[in-house]
C-alpha cells in the first residue's frame, strides 16, 4: 500500500484547492423521485468510463476535441491529477462490494455492513482523495456542459412523471405484491451509468439509489418514464419477494436451465415495460415499445400467454407439447388481475388434456 500512499499524498499536496459543488445538486422531487446532478456523482462517473476506455484500448474522455483543448491548457498540476486519477481507477482491485459502498457514500445513503472493515475505509477514504483532486480539471472542462445536459434530461422526464407517476406508482405494488418503501427514490442522472445506461442498487436497510444516463439514446423521449421505474421496481422484485420467491421454487422444482439472464430479471423487464405501455395506452398516445423489445435483450426467449387461450386451443396438443419443451421461455400471463375462479380455466387448458369446455367469460370467437 506504500505506493498508492504516496500516490495519495502527491494528490493532496498544496496547489490546487479541491472544486466546491454547488449548494445543491437537487433538480426535481417527485413522490417517487429524487433527480440530481450531482458533481461528485459525475466525477466518478467520468473517471470509471476513462478506465474503462483505457483497459479496452477505447478513445478517452477528454481524447480529443475541445475538452482535450481545455485539459492541456490546464496548470500541470491540474492536468497531472487528472490523468493520475484515471490511472488508479483503471488500476483498480476494489471488489464489488467496495464499488457499492462508494456507490451508496457518494448518494449520502447509510450502509452499516461492511462500514467496519479497515480495508473499505481505506478504499473509500483513498477513491475520495483520488476523485476529489481530479476535480478542478473536470469542472473546467467537462462539467458545465454535463449538468447542463443531466439538467435537461431532467426537464423532459418531468412532464412524464406529471401525468403518469401516480397511477404507475400504485399499479406496481398492486402487480407484484409489495409496497414501496424508501421514497423518494434518489436518482443520479450522470453520463453513462455503466455499460448499460441505468442501474439500481440498495443499502442493507432496503434504500435504493438509482443512476440513470443522460446521454445513453434509450432512454430517451417515452423511454425515460420506463428506465425509472424499471430502476425503481428492482426494489419489488428481489430474490425474497413475492415474485422471486416463487419463480425460483418453479425453476428448482422444474430442472429448467435458463439464459444468460435470470428469470426474476426477464419477468421484472416484462412487467414494466407492460405496465408502461399499456399507461400510455390508455392515455391514446402512440403504440409504445417497451425496453425489453426495442433492445432485443430476449430475442426469441419469452413470450407470454396474455390473451392467447383461444389461439392456442385451435391446436391443443401441439401447443401443450411447444410450451412443455419451452417452459424455461413462456411466461405466463394475463390480461389484469384475476380470481381463483377466472384462473380455474387457464389452469384447466395448461395442466389436463380437456381439449373442449367454455375457457372464455365472453362469446366463443
Amino acid at each position: 500500500m506504500l505506493g498508492r500512499g504516496i500516490l495519495i499524498a502527491v494528490l493532496l499536496a498544496p496547489g490546487v484547492a479541491p472544486a466546491q459543488p454547488p449548494s445543491s445538486s437537487l433538480v426535481l422531487t417527485t413522490k417517487y423521485f429524487a433527480f440530481h446532478s450531482d458533481l461528485a456523482n459525475n466525477v466518478n462517473d467520468a473517471l470509471v468510463s476513462a478506465a474503462s476506455a483505457r483497459r479496452a484500448k477505447q478513445p478517452e474522455p477528454f481524447a480529443a476535441g475541445p475538452e482535450r483543448v481545455c485539459l492541456d491548457g490546464l496548470p500541470s498540476v491540474e492536468r497531472e491529477r487528472w490523468e493520475r486519477a484515471v490511472a488508479y481507477y483503471t488500476d483498480s482491485k476494489a471488489t464489488n462490494f467496495q464499488i457499492v459502498l462508494l456507490r451508496f457514500k457518494l448518494a449520502g445513503l447509510q450502509q452499516r455492513y461492511g462500514m467496519d472493515d479497515r480495508s473499505n475505509l481505506q478504499y473509500l477514504d483513498e477513491i475520495t482523495a483520488v476523485r476529489e483532486a481530479a476535480t478542478p480539471a473536470y469542472v473546467k472542462c467537462r462539467w458545465p456542459a454535463q449538468d447542463a445536459l443531466n439538467r435537461q434530461w431532467i426537464e423532459r422526464v418531468r412532464p412524464l412523471l406529471n401525468r403518469y407517476e401516480t397511477s404507475l406508482g400504485e399499479e406496481f405494488p398492486r402487480l407484484l405484491q409489495l409496497a414501496w418503501t424508501g421514497m423518494p427514490f434518489r436518482v443520479d442522472v450522470v453520463e453513462t451509468a455503466g455499460f448499460g445506461g441505468a442501474n439500481a442498487a440498495s443499502t442493507d436497510s432496503s434504500i435504493s439509489h438509482i443512476r440513470i444516463s443522460s446521454t445513453n439514446s434509450s432512454n430517451q423521449d417515452r423511454a425515460a418514464l420506463e428506465v425509472a421505474f424499471h430502476e425503481a421496481v428492482h426494489s419489488l422484485t428481489t430474490p425474497g419477494s413475492p415474485v422471486g420467491t416463487p419463480l425460483a421454487s418453479g425453476v428448482k422444482t422444474s430442472g429448467a436451465t435458463l439464459p444468460q439472464m435470470d428469470l426474476v430479471h426477464a419477468v421484472h423487464f416484462f412487467i414494466a415495460g407492460e405496465a408502461v405501455r399499456r399507461a400510455f395506452a390508455r392515455a391514446g398516445e402512440p403504440p409504445y415499445t417497451p425496453y425489453l423489445y426495442a433492445l432485443k435483450l430476449f430475442p426469441d426467449q419469452f413470450r407470454e400467454t396474455a390473451a392467447r387461450i383461444a389461439e392456442l386451443g385451435r391446436q391443443p396438443y401441439t401447443s401443450r407439447k411447444f410450451l412443455m419443451k419451452y417452459a424455461d421461455r413462456v411466461l405466463f400471463g394475463t390480461d389484469g388481475p384475476r380470481s381463483a375462479e377466472r384462473l380455474y380455466p387457464h389452469w384447466r387448458f395448461f395442466e389436463t388434456n380437456d381439449e373442449y369446455f367454455r375457457y372464455s367469460e365472453a362469446p366463443f370467437p
